[in-house]
């Protein structure tokens, strides 16, 4: 294994670590609060009334759903792209390929020193036509 691939896998550990941590985090704090919410008993000493209860749980809920989903996708990551971790049927998305435009005059590839404007009008360096390249 060369040191490429070593930084890499060290990379992977650790980004996989710190999610794990993020969402055990947010977990935790949505199961605080809905354990703080829900355990005190009805009607006592600084008891939450109810309408708290149901608003802070509609909060709550969320962080321990997003927080549990961050920690496990972590923990069992596919494809993603934070880690590194490539999926098993990968595909390579196509290279963006760079136009190449010619002048309908005399064929003369466009060069970096020919003038354009911003609707795509271009005049050609070569035969000193203007043209437009979206073809209208």
């Amino acid at each position: 294994m060369n040191d490429q691939e070593e930084q890499q896998k060290n990379i992977t550990a650790g980004a996989r670590f710190v999610g794990v941590v993020i969402g055990c985090v947010f977990g935790g704090i949505g199961l605080l609060v809905l354990g703080f919410l829900w355990s005190r008993p009805f009607g006592a000493f600084h008891s939450p009334p109810l309408f708290f209860r149901l608003f802070g749980s509609l909060i709550a809920i969320p962080f321990v759903l997003i927080g549990g989903f961050t920690a496990f996708r972590s923990l069992t990551a596919r494809g993603n792209g934070l880690t590194g971790v490539k999926a098993k049927a990968s595909r390579k998305a196509p290279a963006k390929q760079k136009r190449k435009y010619a002048c309908p005059h005399c064929n003369a590839p466009i060069g970096e020193d020919s003038d354009v404007s911003p609707h795509g009008d271009v005049k050609c360096s070569y035969c000193k036509n203007w043209f437009n390249i979206h073809g209208d």
